[in-house]
C-alpha cells in the first residue's frame, strides 16, 4: 500500500513506475533490484520488478520476483495475479489456477483478475474456474468482447453449441472486427458441421438468430 510507505521509498517507487511507463525497462530493472536491497520487504518493489522482467520476456526471473512479491505482501492480490500470468506463460496451467484464484479471492472486482481466471481456467480444462471467471468479466467490463467470448467458449467446449452459436453471433455484430471473435466463430461453425445434425425446428431457430 503506497500510503503506507515511507516518503523516500514512494517517491524512489514513482520514479522507477516512471520509467517503465517511458520504456526504459532494463534501467528500472537495475534501479528496482538496489531499492529493493535496501527495502527487501516491499511487496510493491517485488511486483513492479516481476511485471517489468515478464515485459522483457524473463519469465523464470519474473516468477522469482513474484514469488517474493506474495511472500512480502500475501493480502496483496497483485503478486498472486503475476503469479498467475507468468506460470500460465510457463505451461503450469494448475498453479496458475491457483494464484488467479487467490488474487480474485482478495480483490473480486478487478477485470483484470477475473481475465486471468478465466484464461487459467482453459489452460487447466477446469471449465467452472473458467465460467467464473467469463461472467465476472462480462459484468465488470461489459464493453470489452472477452468476457461473452469466454462464456461462448465455455458453452461451446461443453457441446451446447446453440448457446455459443447464439453468443458469437451477438459479438459478430457489437464487435465485428475482432481477431478472437472471428477465430471462435470458425471453431463454432466446424464444431456445428460434425455434431448431430438438428431437428427441422432447431435449424430454424438457428437460422433466425443469425438473421435477427
Amino acid at each position: 500500500n503506497d500510503d503506507a510507505m515511507a516518503p523516500d521509498t514512494w517517491a524512489r517507487l514513482s520514479t522507477l513506475r516512471a520509467l517503465v511507463a517511458d520504456g526504459r525497462a532494463e534501467l528500472a530493472v537495475s534501479r528496482l533490484r538496489r531499492l529493493l536491497h535496501d527495502e527487501p520487504n516491499l511487496g510493491e518493489g517485488h511486483a513492479l520488478l516481476a511485471s517489468t522482467l515478464l515485459s522483457l520476456h524473463q519469465p523464470e526471473e519474473a516468477l522469482r520476483a513474484a514469488d517474493a512479491a506474495v511472500q512480502s505482501a500475501p493480502d496483496a492480490a497483485e503478486g498472486h495475479h503475476l503469479r498467475a500470468r507468468i506460470l500460465l506463460q510457463l505451461g503450469q496451467a494448475g498453479p496458475a489456477l491457483a494464484a488467479a484464484e487467490a488474487a480474485v479471492a482478495r480483490e473480486p472486482l478487478v477485470p483484470t483478475y477475473q481475465r486471468a481466471l478465466m484464461r487459467a481456467g482453459f489452460a487447466a480444462n477446469n471449465l467452472d474456474a473458467a465460467q467464473a471467471g467469463a461472467v465476472a468479466c462480462a459484468r465488470l467490463a461489459p464493453e470489452h468482447p472477452d468476457g461473452a467470448l469466454g462464456e461462448a467458449e465455455v458453452a461451446r467446449r461443453r457441446g451446447r453449441l446453440g448457446r455459443a452459436d447464439g453468443l458469437i453471433t451477438q459479438l459478430e455484430a457489437s464487435h465485428p472486427g475482432h481477431s478472437g471473435v472471428r477465430r471462435l466463430r470458425l471453431a463454432i461453425d466446424a464444431d456445428l458441421v460434425t455434431a448431430p445434425k438438428q431437428g427441422f425446428f432447431a435449424r430454424i431457430a438457428a437460422r433466425f438468430r443469425r438473421s435477427s
